[in-house]
């Protein structure tokens, strides 16, 4: 199987019947189109509707020989070190990864398998992000965001990590190392952010697929842990203008707990900046600004521009630029 596509599944059972069906088509159609796919469900503290789904599932792509499909079982764990996982349990030379609240396209896997076969080690793709606004208490309206290509395979900043729907080679797998488990949100961008110095970096034209927003994602969330952790990634990258409010006692054991496995030392100001006096203060205040309606937030920003008022989110911007 030259290619493997994996997916961590936890409580899944509400998004199931629409990923089985996805799946079906998707299998079928790269089937067609001459890929041998292998198909790794990392199934997390499953419970007997979620394995007989997926048993279900699995015996339709392997009797109608969609490719492969191998369902493992396992307790709860992290989604890096299922990711770890399920490329350990296969030999395909490439790999990439499928949320199960999300929807592949199977034209950019093709490309990217294209393109990794000509020398390629990292591909990644525009795609639409899609989500659901309510308006005036009414049902809810979906809106579907065109989201480009931001990683480059050169230096990370916050606009440019890892879309969802990247592929990679095994041999830049084995090169960079695994994922790091610790991570719970940014550990693809974290892993891609030590690629970068040596992947072959291709850009798809195709669309990956439609990222879906439901308010249980881990990542594109804005919460406390993406914070955290977005943040150690530029941390030990010595990134330090990079560096964006966070509660500043959770990012402070993050940091020292699990989050500075090299001993990177922090300059005192950045401690300052993270958890010093008035870091509390900051980081609630860059947290409600953020959770702003959008146009009160552009209103802000436009203000806070022209010196006209306070704001500690275009503070950030600035800062970012001015030690760029």
């Amino acid at each position: 199987m030259p290619i493997a596509v994996i997916s961590s599944l936890y409580r899944c059972q509400q998004h199931l019947p629409s990923f089985t069906a996805a799946v079906f088509g998707f299998a079928k159609r790269v089937s067609e189109s001459g890929i041998a796919a292998h198909y790794l469900l990392i199934v997390n503290d499953a419970t007997r509707r979620e394995r007989e789904q997926i048993e279900l599932l699995a015996s339709e792509i392997n009797s109608h020989y969609y490719g492969r499909m191998t369902p493992i079982y396992v307790a709860r764990e992290t989604l890096y070190a299922s990711w770890n996982r399920g490329i350990a349990a296969t030999e395909a030379p490439y790999f990439t990864f499928w949320n199960a609240d999300d929807f592949r396209q199977s034209d950019a896997l093709r490309e990217g398998y294209r393109a990794m076969k000509k020398g390629a080690a990292l591909v990644d793709f525009d795609y639409t992000r899609v989500t659901s606004v309510k308006r005036f208490g009414l049902l809810a309206q979906e809106r579907r965001i065109h989201v480009p290509c931001m990683y480059t395979g050169g230096g990370l900043t916050r606009r440019s990590g890892i879309g969802p729907f990247f592929m990679a080679s095994r041999s830049l797998f084995n090169q960079v190392g695994a994922f790091d488990r610790n991570f719970q949100v940014a550990g693809d961008t974290e892993w891609a952010s030590r690629a970068a110095p040596y992947a072959k970096f291709y850009r798809g034209e195709a669309k990956g697929g439609e990222f879906v927003v439901h308010g249980d994602n881990l990542s594109n969330s804005g919460g406390d842990r993406e914070d955290i952790e977005v943040n150690i990634i530029f941390m030990r990258l010595s990134a330090w203008h990079q560096l964006r409010p966070a509660n500043p006692a959770a990012m402070r054991d993050a940091w020292e707990r699990w989050g500075n496995p090299g001993g990177i030392a922090i300059p005192p100001a950045e401690a300052r900046f993270l958890w010093g006096a008035g870091a509390e203060t900051r980081w609630k205040r860059y947290q409600a600004e953020r959770r702003q309606a959008p146009a009160l937030r552009r209103l802000r920003l436009s203000l806070a521009s022209r010196g006209l008022i306070q704001s500690v989110e275009w503070a950030m911007a600035q800062r970012g630029r001015d030690r760029q």
